[in-house]
This record gives C-alpha cells, structure tokens and sequence, in this order.
C-alpha cells in the first residue's frame, strides 16, 4: 500500500474547512433530515455544493440504460472529440437518499476536463422510494453497459474506473466487487473518496455532531436505505464484511476530519490483506464531501482531484 498523508494528523480542520462549517451551522438553516426527503433533495439540487459551474467540454448527452425493464439515466461528458479515453463512471454521494446528474455536473466537467477522461454520471435510485440494494441494482448495471458501449462513448473499455464519493464510493465498490464475484472483472481501477463501508456507523465519534455529517443525519440517511435492520450487515451494505479477493487496484481517500475516516482506514486495511494494491491518500484536516467542493470553497479539493485524475490516468 503506498500512503500519502497529509502534514499535522491531529483531528484539526484546516482554517478553510472550519470557516465553512462555521458559516453552515451559524446560518441557523435546517440539517438534511429535519427537512424531509423531498425537502433535503430540494435543497441539494438549489444550492448544488456552492454554485460554481463546470468548465465547457466537447459534448454532453443524456442517455438511458435499459436494465431488466427500468431506465436509469446517465450524462455522458466527453470532453475532447479524441477516442479511446479513460472511462469513468461515476456515482455521486448524497447518503442514497439526496443527490443528482444534475447537481453533480460542476463535479462531472471538471473531472472530465482535468482528467481528460470520458465521464458517466449515473442516476442511480434513491431511497426510500427505492431502498437497499436499489442504488447497488443500478451501479452494477451502469458500469456493465459502460464497459459494452466504451467504444462508441470514446472510451477505451480496458481502462474501466469506477468512481464514487461517500454513499456513491459505497456503490461502485459494492458493484465491482460483485462482477468480480459473477466473473466478470470489468472495472480497472476503483477510485473511493470517503466511502461508508460498515453498514451502520456507531454511535459517537470525532466530528459526529457537526456538520456535514452528523451522527443525526447518518442514522437518518440508514433509515432510509436500510429500514430493514437485519441487512445492515449484509456484505452489500456493509462492505467491511465482504471477501475482497481479487478486487481491482484501489485508490482511496480519506479526510482526517470525517466521522468515515476511521471505517475507511480499516477497509484499506482489508483491501491490502487480500492482496488489493491501494494507493491511500489521507487529508489531515478535511470534512466529509471535500472532494466535491470547488477549490474557491476548499482549495485543497483542488489537489485531491489531482489524485483521482491521475489515478484515471493510470488505469
């Protein structure tokens, strides 16, 4: 495993993280599970994590994955009119409840334009409507189809990444590791930004009782994706309890300050025992969903993104 930690361990924020956090939680705005689903989900989709748009790519097109009878929409982002790129797939975080292609598309160009890269955002389904394994269904879907039609997309199928930040890092683990376990090794490389691998995070913690990721909202996002308790330690849903042999290479990342970093660290450690080369870059100082923040918010977004491009770059 190769390691890339950031200076100061110390569960500090950095000045820039703590000044979000403060202006968040001192604008007295409801959390995500007080506003109710519909509520959360409008919020998300207004505020669109700052509101700073993408830059411009060669072409963007809506299309739909025909899976067993359901459609599941993607945006495809290509931003070079060149064939053969990498090939990402990517799943957006929003605790399998909130989150969209849409809110996501600031995040979309900006990976396709640094990593020149074609990039397929998935909407995968959420919970409640649609609970656990619903999102899981789709992923695995989404990265099949993409691997089937890389070519006419512009990609190059052998260099298949499957990306996902926190419940969307859970879902492209999840699917890749179910091909691998139908046979069928797609996926290259596995690109994780603070995932929630223990199907139920304890009660308590560092940071659990601050946004962006509270111990409130935690166990509000697991009510609805998981209402059925016995699954919460379903491999599935928990992937900490998987057999992780022959999982693709892995790169992780992790935010010192992140009430997931301790379960993330633990699935590294899983990983590398079962023989998974990991490349774990940890952010001293970091929240929750710092990877998707533009760098004017959070600059050092700007050199994770860094990482996961040339990660893709690698694939």
């Amino acid at each position: 495993m190769t390691t890339s930690l950031g200076a100061g361990l110390e569960p500090v924020r950095d000045a820039d993280a703590e000044a979000l956090v403060r202006a968040v939680t001192g604008s007295g705005a409801p959390t995500l599970s007080r506003r109710g689903v519909a509520g959360a989900r409008a919020y998300i989709e207004d505020s669109v994590v700052g509101g700073v748009p993408g830059p411009e790519v060669h072409s963007v097109e809506d299309r739909g994955i025909d899976a067993e009878g359901r459609s599941i929409p993607v945006r495809v982002y290509r931003p070079v009119a060149e064939e053969g790129l990498p090939l990402v797939v990517y799943f957006h975080g929003g605790g399998f409840v909130v989150g969209s292609v849409a809110a996501s598309d600031a995040f979309a160009r900006r990976l396709a334009v640094a990593g020149t890269c074609v990039v397929v955002s998935v909407d995968y389904r959420l919970a409640p409507e649609h609970p656990f394994p619903a999102g899981i269904e789709d992923a695995e879907a989404a990265l099949g189809w993409a691997a089937e039609h890389a070519a006419e997309l512009g990609g190059d199928p052998a260099r298949l990444v499957a990306l996902g930040d926190s419940a969307g890092a859970t879902l492209a683990t999840v699917a890749t590791r179910r091909l691998v376990e139908a046979g069928r090794p797609l996926v290259r490389r596995q690109v994780l930004a603070y995932p929630g691998v223990a199907g139920q995070r304890a009660a308590g913690g560092a940071f659990g009782d601050e946004w962006p990721l509270t111990e409130e909202e935690s166990r509000w996002f697991t009510d609805q994706y998981l209402p059925d308790e016995s699954l919460r330690e379903h491999v599935d849903a928990a992937p900490l309890n998987a057999d992780v042999t022959g999982m693709p290479a892995t790169t992780l990342l992790l935010g010192g300050c992140d009430p997931l970093c301790a379960e993330g660290l633990e699935y590294a450690t899983r990983l590398v025992n079962a023989g998974v080369q990991v490349d774990l870059h940890l952010y001293a100082g970091q929240i929750h969903g710092f990877l998707t923040f533009p760098d004017t918010v959070l600059p050092r977004s700007r050199e994770a993104l860094g990482v996961v491009t040339t990660a893709v770059r690698h694939a």
